[in-house]
């Protein structure tokens, strides 16, 4: 009626919506999220990151190799690898053809399917909010992003974890409890259960293993299922009675089927140098010198949030950037409250084990390439910040809805509206500050550019488009070992053999190949031609990228074979060359100055043709090549060396029988140096094992001219 007053809302009215209608509402949500993410991930995939680095070119050849039949149960490149992501790789590349957009597109799939997988896991038991606000910033955030488009195996690592998370979880805490409770009620067949509950054991152990054969860091992340069996004996022991017998099956499943790989890594332990560039962390930890583990501990948690402490790797981070923006942090530390405030559920507590235990390598080697090393953490990341984020708005519509007194059904309906408007401005929030950094600030910058080797990626590209025909070329690199530059030409030229198979390589500052035929030259700002070779040089066309580009531009030269012959008439020394072990033999030698006074740097310019390459040195890995060292001794009389150059810049993987080779030896000439005339000798050596090439007829070196020092 008009005149009555209006009646105080009915506290324990809620305005409810079917059941039904939610779960369509979430699907679709969760379906934008993945779209949203999956848009972010693939959208100029080729052309940002804005190149290749040479680990992930690396993955490229491997899987490349894979497809031509060289099948490996562990990768030694990038100082050992585990085989799922090449072979992942080489899948595509067999579906979509060899080249960037396969080797990148793996983790854009993966990156995407983890949203769906930690969704999946968390929506039942955290709840519906959190598990979509955690998924949609894993959509938008800058790690999952920038992880999502690097060709890196560590990327496939989250979603095989949330996948062990999930199956490990319905075996352990859903399925067992619901079959307890059937036992009194209406009980399935015993067949039926036992196949449901052998299925998720088999799934738990599979995704454990599958962690393994991914990366490195799975070696602890596994800790995450016996700690959190720890916890339940604590706080449940009923709920461990009924877990430790499926989770202790699923992990000696995946012991078993992780075993082959270990064995085969005892018996080749040259396949694997990581853990020897790791070691130091665990010989302090030895020893009992726990500072430095403190100070890593430190900064690896300081990582997430404080600006600075970042991951200082160019290449997958803007250098000392956290983690998380500024307001995630906020959340995120929220988020570890709220866990640790809610330890005896289970949930909340099994989050912070994932943190712990996913971040354990950061922890003891400290914050530097955390971010692949922490990716088994990475969905636990982000739903820590879901419950900070979600647990402090409700609290603030709580207090909203508290103070106002006479509430109606609409205005509460109204206030959980404007939750979820503040859950949506926080997302907004995060997708904008992600794509500025990840887009613009990192991917555009001239030293992201340069990492990522963007000058020698273009210099291919304008070949192909170009000298479609050119064969051979040389490309003179900052980095012309065989798992470096040439690994980028393979993935980038897959569809041009001259190019990724028939090229030379050299550091044309020191070096040049001279192949019998006419050839092409590719050098960059970079490593521009000794002012030696200048003259075999014809220069066709430079091209120009960027000014604040490392590499601004680069020239593309013909070399011109009157002139070659010209500077092996030049070097050529009379009577027969000296033949090395029958894989090259030296022409002749001459100093390019004629003496050089005490201090300065003298240069001997060598000549060689190249004979067997196979005969160059024992093939080694990582790259199962030869790797020969010229050296160059200026012998001071009295039975040592008065000065030396160990380096060869025309490296012999890439050697090709007929080929000369042009080396220039820089030496400084030490300032105490007498004035005379010094014996100079030249030979080779297999860098690996030190061992010399000998010299067929006797001895392992060759003269050279001796070297005159003036007053």
């Amino acid at each position: 009626m008009t005149g009555d007053k209006p009646r105080p809302p009915d506290p324990e009215r809620r305005t409810t919506l079917h059941p039904s209608f939610v779960i369509r509402r979430s699907s679709f949500v969760i379906l934008l999220i993945l779209l949203a993410a999956f848009a972010l991930r693939v959208w100029h995939l080729t052309g940002l990151p804005p190149g290749l680095t040479h680990d992930e070119a690396n993955h490229g050849r491997e899987a490349i190799g894979v497809l031509n039949g060289v099948f490996l149960y562990f990768f030694p490149l990038n100082y050992g690898s585990e085989p799922l992501y090449s072979y992942t790789v080489a899948l595509f590349m067999a579906l979509l053809g060899r080249g960037v957009l396969a080797l990148r597109l793996v983790n854009v799939i993966f990156g995407t399917a983890v949203i769906a997988a930690t969704y999946v896991w968390a929506s039942p038991r955290l709840g519906r909010p959190v598990a979509l606000l955690g998924a949609a910033l894993m959509a938008v955030s800058f790690w999952p992003l920038a992880s999502s488009r690097e060709a890196l195996r560590a990327g496939m690592l989250p979603f095989f974890m949330a996948l062990a998370v999930y199956a490990f979880w319905r075996m352990t805490n859903d399925e067992l409890r619901m079959t307890h409770e059937a036992k009194s009620a209406a009980p399935e067949p015993a067949s039926k259960l036992v196949t449901r509950r052998s299925s998720l054991v088999i799934l738990f152990g599979l995704a454990v293993a599958l962690t393994l054969h991914v990366y490195l860091a799975a070696r602890v992340s596994w800790l995450l299922f016996p700690a959190y069996l720890a916890y339940l004996a604590l706080v449940d022991r009923a709920a461990f009675r009924r877990a430790w017998w499926p989770a202790l099956a699923g992990l000696l499943l995946a012991a078993a089927l992780v075993a082959p790989m270990f064995l085969y890594l005892r018996a080749h332990p040259e396949m694997q140098t990581r853990l020897d560039m790791l070691d130091q962390p665990l010989q302090d930890i030895a020893a009992g010198h726990f500072g430095p583990i403190w100070l890593n501990a430190r900064d690896a948690l300081l990582a997430f949030v404080w600006p600075g402490f970042g991951d200082q790797f160019l290449a997958y981070n803007i250098p000392g950037r956290p983690v998380l923006d500024a307001v995630s942090a906020v959340f995120f530390v929220a988020g570890l409250l709220v866990c640790l405030w809610r330890w005896r559920r289970p949930a909340h507590a099994f989050l912070l084990l994932w943190l712990l235990t996913g971040i354990l390598p950061s922890l003891v080697t400290g914050p530097t390439a955390n971010t692949t090393r922490n990716m088994a953490a990475l969905p636990a990341v982000y739903l820590i910040v879901a419950v900070g984020a979600v647990v402090t708005v409700g609290r603030v519509v709580e207090r909203m809805t508290n103070d106002e007194l006479r509430v109606t059904n609409e205005e509460r309906s109204s206030l959980v509206t404007r939750r979820s408007s503040l859950v949506a401005l926080l997302v907004l929030w995060v997708a904008f500050v992600s794509a500025r950094d990840y887009f613009v600030r990192w991917g555009d910058s001239a030293a992201v550019r340069g990492a990522y080797q963007h000058t020698l990626v273009k210099s291919i590209h304008h070949l192909q488009a170009g000298y479609p025909d050119a064969d051979p070329v040389l490309f003179s690199t900052v980095y012309p070992g065989p798992a470096h530059d040439s690994s980028i030409a393979l993935v980038v030229a897959a569809d041009s053999p001259p190019l990724s198979e028939t090229a030379r390589w050299v550091d044309a500052r020191y070096a040049l190949i001279l192949p019998p035929a006419t050839t092409l030259a590719v050098m960059p700002y970079s490593t521009p031609p000794h002012p030696t070779f200048i003259p075999l040089l014809g220069a066709l066309e430079t091209v120009d990228l960027r000014p604040d580009d490392l590499d601004p531009r680069f020239t593309i030269y013909q070399i011109d074979p009157g002139q070659s012959r010209a500077l092996v008439r030049s070097v050529l020394a009379p009577g027969p060359a000296a033949n090395f072990n029958g894989a090259i033999e030296l022409l002749g030698a001459r100093w390019l100055q004629d003496g050089v006074r005490p201090g300065q740097t003298a240069e001997l310019l060598t000549l060689w043709r190249v004979l067997d390459p196979a005969r160059a040195g024992p093939v080694v890995p990582p790259s199962f090549t030869t790797d020969a060292v010229l050296f160059t001794h200026v012998l001071d009389g009295a039975g040592g060396n008065l000065t030396q150059r160990d380096a060869l810049d025309a490296p012999s993987w890439a050697w090709q029988s007929g080929d000369l080779i042009a080396q220039v030896h820089p030496m400084t000439v030490p300032a105490w140096a007498a004035p005379g005339q010094y014996t100079t000798v030249v030979g080779l050596y297999d860098r690996g094992s030190g061992a010399r090439l000998p010299v067929i007829g006797g001895g392992d070196t060759a003269a050279a001219p001796p070297l005159l020092i003036s007053p």
